[in-house]
């Protein structure tokens, strides 16, 4: 049901019950006014007859005189006048009222209305009469009232509701605007606006839904662009992919490439200055040239394997990050002796894959670069651990501790990168005991990568 049905529905059943409250009064009042119409009446009538019963004797017989009498009287209003003889026949009795003749009141209603008077008799020589109280056309006027009343009462009820359902028409429409606003929001129609109510309530409401309408507006137009920074943003790690892995195969080939053919180069110059320092017509400054080819030779062959770990650490061909941060760990302790390392384990590290081995051992790589450039620090801890569906690696050192300088900056973009490729986090910032942690997370196929 309507609200503007309920409406007046309301203000009928009020409308009505205002009726039936003014009807009882009224029916009261007019009541209480025929009872007194008809007593007063009734009481003159009595008071004239009485008079006259008491006179009728002195001009002839009381009957006869009392009946020439009452015919020449006529009509009483409100009382109906009865003579009876002596043997108790009626002689006379009132004419019927030529007021509002043949019509009575409803039954109901006149026995409502009518009030309830005895009758008063007089008895005279040789007859009687009899005063009855009559209301009927009293009443009879009470109820042609009352329906002239309840007429008007239906007029002015048909033209009151039709005026309220026009009004409340006109009052509602912007709650019918609003629905209709709102089903448009619903069907993802956000540019929808309502106009503006001169009523202050329903202005406020309009108000309200054409600023909840720009939200919306704003929020789907920021989620179409957040879903074309998504696409564009996947796009581009797409490309990243395909250049991390380009650069991983450079790496592998360069390596490679510098470890079977420098490599060999390297060694075979190596044999010939070993030969000639050898050789039996060798002079003493031949044999010392000889022997500084073959030192510098093998310090560039050193320096060469150096080159080839750095590129691509041999324990990467097996996935085993666990090995591959050992062999980092003992070049870093020969190397930077000042500098503490330490590197915990703890789950099995080996067969995570070559994209998972290879991100964590460049994420380490990386930081511990960082350290080296920034950091200024006297030890560093290296924290591996692999958990159900999870790879974590820590990274923390005693330095400074401060924000990241700009090259050091884009290495952790780099880093992060790395990790969001995977699926992974990557979290870099001062430690709580001072200085600098660098904390990767990667997820785990755990059927890919099975532990033992």
């Amino acid at each position: 049901m309507s609200l503007r049905l309920r409406l007046s529905l309301l203000l009928g059943v009020l409308n009505l019950g205002f009726l039936l409250v003014l009807l009882a009064l009224l029916l009261g009042n007019q009541r209480a006014s025929i009872a007194e119409e008809i007593t007063a009446a009734h009481r003159v009538t009595v008071q004239l007859l009485g008079t006259a019963a008491q006179t009728s004797g002195l001009t002839g017989p009381a009957p006869l005189v009392m009946e020439t009498f009452l015919r020449r009287l006529g009509r009483v209003r409100a009382n109906e006048i009865r003579l009876y003889d002596s043997r108790g026949e009626l002689r006379y009795v009132s004419p019927p009222s030529h007021y509002k003749q043949s019509r009575q009141a409803p039954e109901p209603f006149a026995r409502l209305m009518t009030p309830q008077l005895e009758a008063t008799g007089f008895d005279l020589p040789g007859a009687r009469l009899l005063i009855v109280p009559d209301a009927s056309r009293a009443v009879l006027d009470a109820w042609d009232d009352l329906t002239s009343l309840v007429l008007l009462w239906l007029g002015f009820f048909v033209v009151l509701q039709v005026s309220l359902l026009l009004f409340l028409r006109h009052l509602l429409r912007p709650a019918e605007t609003l629905l209709v606003g709102l089903d448009q929001l619903a069907h993802g129609r956000f540019a929808t606006r309502l106009a503006e109510s001169p009523v202050s309530e329903w202005r406020e409401l309009t108000s309200g839904f054409n600023r909840v309408a720009a939200a919306l507006e704003r929020g789907q137009a920021e989620q179409r662009q957040l879903v074309l920074t998504t696409e564009a943003l996947a796009a581009n790690r797409e490309v990243t992919r395909f250049i991390e892995a380009g650069i991983e195969a450079e790496r592998k080939r360069l390596a490679r490439e510098l470890h079977d053919e420098l490599g060999q180069s390297v060694t075979a110059i190596r044999l010939i200055a070993t030969s000639l320092a050898r050789h039996a017509g060798a002079g003493a400054e031949i044999a010392a040239g000889a022997g500084k080819i073959n030192e510098v030779a093998a310090s560039l062959y050193d320096g060469v394997q150096r080159i080839v770990r750095e590129l691509r650490p041999a324990v990467l061909e097996r996935s085993d990050l666990a090995a591959a941060l050992e062999e980092i760990a003992r070049e870093w302790r020969q190397q930077h002796p000042d500098i503490a390392l330490t590197l915990a384990t703890r789950g099995d590290c080996s067969h995570l894959g070559e994209a998972l081995t290879l991100a964590a051992f460049r994420v380490v790589q990386e930081a511990l670069t960082n350290v080296l450039k920034h950091a200024a620090a006297r030890r560093v801890d290296i924290e591996l651990c692999r958990e159900t569906g999870t790879l974590g690696v820590c990274v923390r050192d005693d330095g400074r501790g401060q924000a990241a300088p700009a090259g050091m900056r884009r290495g952790l973009a780099g880093m992060r990168e790395r990790a969001a490729l995977l699926g992974g986090t990557l979290a870099a910032g001062a430690a709580a005991e001072g200085g600098f942690c660098v904390t990767l997370n990667l997820p785990l196929n755990e059927k890919e990568t099975p532990s033992s």
